[in-house]
């Protein structure tokens, strides 16, 4: 079974209070849409204290074209990948050279050569580095990136695998969109990358094995979650309905998982979960019926870090794999949720 060898992660410097960015949407929503004032005060129901963001937060304040935003997205996606690879090769004291396959993940935004190609060219890894890059798979990204990095890391013995995810998802903010799901994405969306090491020439690690995965959709719900690709940018789709499919499916889907392993609810010894809001967050633990202690670690990157997609699961295992330490052969479960309606589960042993 892979196993993580090492984690890093990388924020962007614009480190800001939530209450700053309310008060800059109430500024801005006010000028179009009626309800602004009764809607604003998703910004404290979110749970959401503080966020990174690339840009200071007067870049909002005008209307900017798609390909200036994609230019910022370019250039930050490669800034904050380089630094979570970075921080990551350095906790398993490896160089970029060292790395057979590079494996992208990002939903934010657009590169052709994609951003893994920059990062060749600018870290020195090698010229015949595997690259795989994916794209589309929003906040379920980093777990499904995961997931994937196992899959190849299986028929790779002695080969060492890295995966970087990377969002720029605050710069898909839409100017002239005066509609509930904006107000609501701006209420939460940050910026942020995470990079994992799959080492298979290490002989000794304390970090997680995966033992295995499941990747499900659910038919008809295309239109839950997503971008709406218009010509100002990506605009967030993002349906109030998602709690609600949460409460309905995930329960089988995470009892289906652990079936096929042998295992049960009372197997699990911890729970990693994306939150992709405190509804989506409540919504998982009351399903699953879990203690809310149990989720401390999601909540607590949501209200330090807010939304930041697909790298937001990997700041919670980073964090979880340093400060909880987790007993030997104990079960660990991660979720996170994106467009299609999609799951992403993965079972982690220590």
């Amino acid at each position: 079974m892979p196993r993580i060898a090492a984690i890093g992660t990388a924020v962007p410097p614009y480190a800001l209070a939530q209450q700053e960015i309310r008060d800059a949407a109430l500024r801005h929503f006010d000028k179009g849409l009626s309800e602004t004032r009764r809607l604003i005060s998703v910004f404290n129901n979110v749970c959401v204290h503080k966020r990174h963001l690339c840009v200071p937060l007067q870049w909002y304040a005008s209307e900017h074209s798609f390909s200036e935003t994609n230019r910022e997205y370019i250039r930050w996606a490669i800034r904050l990948s380089q630094k979570a690879i970075s921080d990551c090769l350095d906790n398993a004291g490896l160089k970029p050279q060292d790395i057979d396959h590079l494996l992208f993940v990002s939903t934010s935004g657009m590169s052709t050569p994609s951003i893994d190609a920059h990062l060749v060219n600018r870290m020195g890894f090698e010229a015949h580095t595997k690259r795989t890059p994916i794209f589309g798979l929003g906040c379920a990204g980093g777990a499904a990136g995961l997931s994937r990095l196992g899959d190849l890391s299986q028929g790779a013995n002695g080969h060492r695998l890295l995966m970087v995810a990377v969002e720029l998802s605050s710069l898909t903010f839409q100017f002239r969109d005066f509609s509930k799901s904006n107000l609501v994405a701006s209420s939460l969306f940050s910026d942020g990358a995470a990079a994992v090491l799959i080492d298979n020439r290490a002989t000794e690690s304390e970090g997680p094995r995966i033992v295995s995965t499941l990747s499900t959709i659910w038919p008809d719900t295309l239109e839950i979650m997503g971008w709406d690709f218009g010509e100002t940018g990506l605009g967030v789709v993002f349906s109030r309905q998602i709690p609600r499919l949460i409460r309905q499916k995930i329960r089988a889907n995470v009892e289906q998982f652990l079936a096929s392993q042998g295992l049960q609810m009372s197997d699990v010894d911890h729970f990693l979960v994306h939150p992709g809001g405190a509804k989506v967050l409540e919504s998982f633990q009351k399903t699953l019926g879990l203690d809310p202690q149990r989720l401390e670690h999601s909540r607590y990157v949501l209200e330090n870090y807010g939304n930041m997609s697909s790298p937001t699961l990997l700041f919670i295992l980073e964090r979880y794999c340093r400060l909880a330490r987790p007993g030997a052969g104990e079960y660990g479960l991660c979720a996170a949720f994106g467009p299609g309606f999609s799951s992403e589960l993965l079972l982690l042993r220590w």
